[in-house]
C-alpha cells in the first residue's frame, strides 16, 4: 500500500471509529436516560431534501460475525458479541479490498477453505450483499468489476478477495495493492480467543465447514419490543411525525384523516396510510412520482428505510434482507437485527419492503418497531458445540444462527438458536 493510500486508509479508519463512538454514546443515552439526555442529543427531525439525502448508518452494513486470522492465531466476534472499534477497523479494511478488487474468477471450494485458514479477514452477513453496492457504501467508490456479485460470506487475504456467490460457487478477485500490511495492523491489537472454523474439528460435523465457532457460552439480553408510532386524538405522536417527515409527508400542513382501519395523509396528490397496528403503506398513483430512484434502487430504499425506521428502532439496526425480481418489479426487503442476531418480525420476517419499477417506488410497506435491551435479563444459550450436536445432519449449507422472534404482540423477546440452510439461486 502506498504512503498516500495508507494515510487515506488510516484517516478513514479514525473517522469510522469517531462516528461509531458518537453513535454508541447516543444509543446509551436513549437506554439509560430516556427522558433527559436523549432529548438533548437528538436533533430536531428534518425532512430530507430528496430521497437518498438522509445520512446513512454504518450499522446497516455490519456483518453478523467476523474472524481475523494471523500466524497460528485467530480472533472472532460472533453473533452475540459487540466491539465497535474492531468493527470500524474491519469496515475500513473491507472498503479498501472491495474498492481494489479485480474481476472474479471461479475458485474450488478447497481453495476457499485454504484461504480461510491463511492470515486474513472473514466476514459473514445475515443475508447476501451486492458487492458493488457494498463497495460504494463503504468506500464511496463504485467498482464495476464486482457488478452482479453477491456474497453472504467473504474473506480478504493479502492478495485476494474471496467469496461464495448466491449460486453456491466460490470466487476469488485479485487485489492490488497487497493488503498484507493492513491485515497485520488489524490483527496487532487483537488477542486470540480460541476461534476456529467448524471444518477444523470433528465436533461440528453437522455445520458447514466455514462456520466460525468459539468455545464460550453465548449470552444475549432479552429485548423489549414496542410499536413507537401512534395516532392520538387524530394527531400523530412525535415518532410518527418523524417518520412521515422522513418520507416527505408533512402532518403540519397536511393533517391525518380517518379511513377504515386507520388513517391517511395526502401530499402532492399521493397518499400514505397508517393502520391501527402502526404499519405504513404507500402505493404510487397513476400520475404520482413521490419517490424516484436516483440511479440506484438500493440507495433509494436504504435511505428511505433508515430515515423512516432506523431512527425509531432503538438499540436494533437494519440490514438488507433480500432483493428479488418479480413481474411487478424489483422487490427489496430490510429486516431488524440486534448485534448479529436477526429479529424475525411476523411471518414475513421483514420490517420494510419496497417495490420499484423503472426508477420509481411503486409501493412500500413499513412496520416500525422499537427494541430495548434488558441488560438485567441476559439469556445464556447453549454453547455452539452442544447446539450443533442436537442438529440432524449433516446437510448441505446448514448453519446455526441466533434469532429473536417478534410476533408484533409479545412485549419481551428471548433469543434462541435457529437452523438455516443456504438458499442457492
Amino acid at each position: 500500500m502506498t504512503g498516500k493510500r495508507r494515510r487515506l486508509w488510516e484517516g478513514g479508519k479514525t473517522l469510522l471509529i469517531l462516528l461509531l463512538t458518537c453513535s454508541a454514546v447516543y444509543l446509551a443515552s436513549r437506554t439509560l436516560f430516556p427522558r433527559q439526555l436523549s432529548q438533548l442529543l437528538s436533533p430536531r427531525p428534518q425532512a430530507p431534501e430528496s430521497v437518498g439525502s438522509a445520512a446513512l448508518s454504518s450499522q446497516t452494513l455490519r456483518p453478523a460475525a467476523l474472524c481475523v486470522t494471523w500466524e497460528d492465531k485467530r480472533y472472532a466476534m460472533l453473533y452475540d458479541q459487540d466491539d465497535q472499534e474492531v468493527y470500524a477497523q474491519v469496515s475500513a479494511l473491507l472498503a479498501e479490498a472491495l474498492e481494489d478488487a479485480a474481476a472474479p474468477a471461479e475458485l474450488p471450494q478447497r481453495e476457499w477453505e485454504r484461504y480461510l485458514l491463511s492470515p486474513g479477514l472473514y466476514c459473514e452477513y445475515l443475508a447476501p450483499m451486492p458487492l458493488d453496492a457494498l463497495s460504494r457504501w463503504l468506500s464511496g467508490e463504485e467498482n464495476t468489476a464486482l457488478a452482479g456479485a453477491w456474497a453472504q460470506r467473504l474473506c480478504v487475504t493479502g492478495r485476494r478477495l474471496c467469496y461464495q456467490d448466491r449460486d453456491g460457487s466460490f470466487y476469488a478477485c485479485p487485489l492490488a495493492p497487497d493488503l498484507s500490511e493492513a491485515l497485520a495492523g488489524l490483527a496487532a491489537p487483537l488477542t486470540s480467543n480460541g476461534a476456529r472454523f467448524a471444518g477444523e474439528t470433528e465436533d461440528y460435523g453437522a455445520l458447514r465447514w466455514d462456520t466460525p465457532v468459539l468455545p464460550v457460552t453465548p449470552s444475549l439480553p432479552q429485548l423489549t419490543a414496542e410499536t413507537p408510532v401512534a395516532v392520538t386524538g387524530g394527531a400523530p405522536n412525535e415518532a410518527l411525525s418523524q417518520a412521515l417527515r422522513a418520507l416527505s409527508f408533512h402532518p403540519q400542513t397536511n393533517p391525518l384523516y380517518a379511513i377504515t382501519g386507520g388513517w391517511a395523509i395526502n401530499d402532492g396528490g399521493e397518499t400514505l396510510r397508517i393502520d391501527t397496528s402502526g404499519t405504513l403503506t404507500y402505493r404510487r398513483s397513476e400520475e404520482g412520482a413521490h419517490f424516484s430512484s436516483a440511479g440506484s434502487d438500493l440507495d433509494t430504499t436504504r435511505a428511505l428505510a433508515e430515515s423512516a425506521l432506523g431512527a425509531l428502532c432503538g438499540e436494533a439496526r437494519l440490514y438488507l434482507q433480500a432483493v428479488r425480481q418479480t413481474e411487478a418489479g424489483t422487490v427489496i426487503s430490510y429486516g431488524y437485527a440486534y448485534r448479529g442476531a436477526a429479529i424475525q418480525l411476523g411471518r414475513e420476517g421483514w420490517c420494510a419492503q419496497f417495490t420499484l419499477w423503472d426508477g420509481q417506488v411503486e409501493s412500500f410497506t413499513l412496520r416500525p418497531r422499537r427494541y430495548t435491551a434488558q441488560a438485567d435479563r441476559p439469556t445464556l444459550l447453549l454453547p455452539q458445540e452442544q447446539a450443533a450436536a442436537a442438529l440432524v445432519g449433516p446437510e448441505e449449507g446448514q448453519s446455526l444462527v441466533l434469532l429473536y422472534d417478534d410476533d408484533g404482540q409479545t412485549p419481551s423477546l428471548t433469543p434462541f438458536w435457529a437452523v438455516r440452510t443456504q438458499e442457492v439461486t
